[in-house]
């Protein structure tokens, strides 16, 4: 069997990092780079890439999947048209600006029966047995995410990062993501979001989230998200009744039925190989991709939502997706 084509639209920090997961698993082949800005199209020609307009490769059989890596905001009409030409999805985080645009990027591919995967590549650090029985298993605990990932205030206030349309949010949004999705992996589906305390570098574009979350398990969480503080830090804790488990810095401990779990940290660039060997494997007939999926988003995206877009101290129910 030949290799499986894909192609990375958007090569920007995301787009370049898709691009070495893919180069470095056998089977798959970088088809094509798409992208409209000269200066990030010659950067890719200079690393020996091929550059090809979005309607080439949109009609080109050997292309099966593309990877939509830009902005957010700029991504809903290249999905469209990805689906359908009948191409599968790899759609970086966060995958929608809401839950109603994902819900709409999920029917599409399913009615078009495409695969819809995404690039939350921490739910493959997380030990088997812990997501087991997840969300059941943390039922009414309490949780505690800490991300602290250093960026000057201007960072947020360039370039498309500046616009909320485009951009959705700031640290919450771009650094914070994955650390929620876990949460949400762990603790299931957010019921009610009360953002407690916010900082922007520009209009709708935050620094800096606190906020509470319950889920419908009864779960509740508290978040903090910066960008704001000199240390880079990465912590969720989760605390049931019996079982527990932390997430530090990629590494995982806890215990689960009275008995340790531990998993240590794997570099991301390994974990995103991960999102594409699900692809790849689902693709050549295997079993279809499943810690990879973009329904398993519907939670952060709702997260997400909530808590930006509710006034400072109100409490919002999530909406639906």
């Amino acid at each position: 069997m030949g290799e499986t084509g894909i192609a990375v639209v958007g090569f920007g920090n995301a787009g370049r990092q898709h691009v070495a997961a893919i180069g470095a698993l056998d089977g798959l082949r970088l088809a094509a780079v798409v992208e409209t800005d000269p200066a990030a199209a010659r950067r890719a020609v200079e690393a020996g890439l091929p550059v090809r307009p979005l309607p080439q490769v949109l009609a080109d059989p050997a292309v099966a999947a593309l990877a939509v890596c830009l902005p957010p905001g700029h991504r809903p009409p290249v999905l469209a048209d990805a689906v359908a030409a009948g191409k599968h999805l790899v759609v970086e985080k966060l995958p929608a600006r809401s839950p109603a645009e994902l819900r709409g990027i999920l029917d599409s591919a399913a009615d078009a029966s495409l695969f819809s995967t995404v690039m939350f590549q921490h739910r493959f650090a997380l030990p088997g047995e812990l997501r087991a029985k997840a969300p059941e298993r943390f039922a009414d605990a309490v949780a505690n995410l800490i991300i602290s990932r250093p960026r000057n205030a201007a960072h947020y206030r360039e370039g498309w990062r500046a616009e909320p349309e485009a951009a959705v949010g700031g640290v919450s949004v771009h650094l914070g993501a994955h650390y929620l999705d876990l949460a949400c992996q762990l603790l299931g589906e957010p019921v009610e979001m009360t953002p407690l305390s916010r900082t922007d570098a520009a209009a709708g574009i935050d620094t800096e989230l606190l906020g509470h979350v319950t889920f419908r398990s009864g779960a509740r969480l508290t978040v903090t998200v910066t960008c704001r503080a000199a240390a880079r830090f990465e912590q969720l804790t989760v605390l049931g009744h019996q079982d527990w488990a932390e997430v530090r810095a990629g590494a995982t401990t806890g215990e689960l039925d009275g008995r340790p779990v531990t998993a240590p940290a794997r570099p991301a660039a390994e974990l995103r190989q991960d999102v594409y060997r699900e692809l790849a494997g689902a693709l050549r007939g295997g079993p279809a991709p499943d810690l990879s999926l973009l329904s398993r988003s519907t939670g952060v995206v709702a997260l997400l939502d909530g808590l930006l877009n509710t006034p400072v101290g109100t409490t919002r129910a999530a909406s639906p997706c």
